[in-house]
């Protein structure tokens, strides 16, 4: 698939319906200090997905496929994609919470983490903190330079 990540705003309208029909947080969107992105072949967006923070380690946040793009390399593109930007912005790690997609993130090479083992800037936000139940599995993932 040649597709590139597209920076959206967060209220964008195909974004937060995508979001809402997968039952994924829509509350914090608008807040400070987070970046959304539609993954585009100039066709309609392929899957979105979003980074929060701005430090060594940011969260991954928001990665939605539409039924129709499930299987199609679009989530592991968007990812992909995600991580290099994160990376060349200075991010080291990036972490991720999740109900329903640790088995896709296992295979993308990400690793499950302790809760515990959350950095305080990662523990600090809302996904964390309030809008992912305490069952979300938490992931990380090395960046490379």
């Amino acid at each position: 698939m040649s597709a590139a990540l597209v920076a959206i705003l967060p209220d964008d309208p195909a974004f937060t319906a995508a979001l809402a029909a997968e039952g994924l947080p829509t509350a914090d969107l608008g807040e400070a200090d987070r970046r959304f992105f539609a993954l585009s072949d100039g066709a309609a967006p392929r899957a979105w997905i979003g980074i929060e923070g701005s430090g060594e380690d940011r969260l991954l946040r928001s990665l939605v496929v539409p039924p129709q793009g499930r299987r199609s390399g679009a989530a592991r593109a968007a990812v992909a994609a995600a991580e290099r930007l994160a990376a060349a912005d200075g991010a080291r790690r990036l972490w991720l919470l999740t109900t329903t997609a640790a088995a896709v993130f296992d295979r993308l090479g990400w690793v499950r983490r302790p809760r515990a083992e959350a950095p305080a800037s990662i523990a600090a936000t809302g996904q964390f903190a309030t809008l992912c139940p305490a069952s979300a599995v938490l992931m990380s993932r090395e960046l490379a330079p």
